[in-house]
Order: C-alpha cells, then sequence, then structure tokens
C-alpha cells in the first residue's frame, strides 16, 4: 500500500493542534489522526497521543500480539489506548483531543475512535464514503449524514474524547480492504470545512497551493494496490 499524510494550520488559531502519523511495516498499515480541542495542553497532547499509539502498537506486534482478525484488532488497538492515557496523563499532560486509529492487515480494516475525526473510502474520481459516525451533540440521534453535519454549528461540540477524567472508550468500526480503493483518514477541518471538490482533489495529489480553512486540516490517504 502507499500512503501519503499531511497536516495544515488553519485561520484560527496560532498553533496547529492536529497530530498526524503512520506507518507500515510490509505487513500492515497503521494510521493515526488526533484533533486537539481548544482546552490549554491539546495541542501537545495530540501529537504525543500520536507518538505513544504508533510506538506502542508496535512494541506489542513484536512482542507477539496479533492483528489478523477484527476482534484481536479491536482488543490490541483498546490495550494500546488504555496504556497511552495511562502514560500521558500521569506525565505532565493536560487537554483532550479527539482521535481515530485505522489498521489495514490481512485484508481488513480495523478503526477505533472517539470524537469527530472520521474515516472513510473512494475510488479514482468518486466522492468519499464515510464510514464513520461523528461523536457531537449535533449528532446526538446518529442520523445525520457529513454534509448535514458541516453546516451545523453544533458539531464543534463532541460528545466523546481523549481526556483525563474518562478512560478511553473508543467506537470500533471494520470491513473488508476491496482492491483499488482508497483509504482516507482525517479530522473535521477536512471533512467538514471543506468542500467535495478539494476534498477530491486532496486524494489525487499531495500538495495544493492553499487550503482555506479557519480550522486545521489533516489527512492521510491510503491506496490500496488493485
Amino acid at each position: 500500500m502507499i500512503y501519503s499524510a499531511r497536516s495544515v494550520k488553519g485561520r484560527a488559531s496560532d498553533e496547529n493542534r492536529d497530530g498526524v502519523g503512520a506507518r507500515f511495516d510490509g505487513a500492515r498499515g497503521l494510521f493515526v489522526i488526533v484533533d486537539g480541542t481548544s482546552r490549554p495542553g491539546s495541542g501537545p497532547l495530540a501529537q504525543a497521543l500520536v507518538d505513544q499509539i504508533l510506538t506502542l502498537y508496535c512494541e506489542k506486534v513484536v512482542l507477539g500480539c496479533s492483528d489478523n482478525s477484527h476482534e484481536k484488532a479491536a482488543a490490541l488497538l483498546k490495550e494500546v489506548l488504555n496504556d497511552a492515557h495511562d502514560r500521558l496523563f500521569s506525565t505532565a499532560f493536560t487537554g483532550s483531543a479527539s482521535y481515530l486509529v485505522g489498521v489495514a492487515a490481512t485484508g481488513l480494516l480495523t478503526i477505533a475512535y472517539e470524537g469527530d475525526c472520521c474515516a472513510g473510502v473512494a475510488f479514482s474520481n468518486s466522492t468519499i464514503t464515510w464510514l464513520t459516525t461523528p461523536h457531537c451533540l449535533a449528532n446526538w440521534k446518529r442520523d445525520r449524514d457529513h454534509r448535514q453535519l458541516a453546516a451545523d454549528p453544533g458539531r464543534h461540540r463532541i460528545s466523546r474524547c481523549f481526556n483525563a477524567r474518562n478512560k478511553p472508550d473508543p467506537e470500533i468500526v471494520t470491513k473488508t480492504i476491496i482492491n483499488g480503493e482508497k483509504l482516507v483518514f482525517a479530522t473535521d477541518g477536512f471533512w467538514a470545512d471543506l468542500n467535495h471538490v478539494t476534498q477530491a482533489q486532496l486524494l489525487e495529489v499531495e500538495t495544493l497551493d492553499l487550503i482555506l480553512a479557519d480550522d486545521d486540516v489533516s489527512w492521510i490517504v491510503v491506496q490500496i494496490p488493485a
């Protein structure tokens, strides 16, 4: 698989509070998107959470933990998130963040997430079909699509996230990977602040001259070979 990752600071903040990371070891791809909230310390927390997830997951695989089924991958992701929570909030980190972790291995995609980072899938010249539903007050019935949520200010009030008060309790979403498709992992700055045309352009090219958005915009695109 071939992937690219990018994060662009939005106009509304002095710092980029998103974190992005990915690794591919020849057998599995591990993709992490984190969106820090406006609470103090959330920017450093976002990148630290990315680093912890990548490090802990790879360490556990080396030690013999398996992710060759959806159930095993989900259990491993939950263990990694709990360990990352203990490490980060037992030190000097503060703040909170939405997160999404995707593991692509043995033809399977397993996603663990809390908050408004989202994962989707697209084929060439097609719009993104989103696989995950944002955890936000505007979607408390969980019956609204991403375009509807993008126009609702209530989407900014997330209902689940990574924070010191609560242990991680990720929602798990799974699918079978199809040859030729593109996997997309993105913050809400991507799926809510950019129109379909810009989103499609970002799936095809690594950079654009300018992205105009108030929020930070971060995304990972993974091309699955045909």
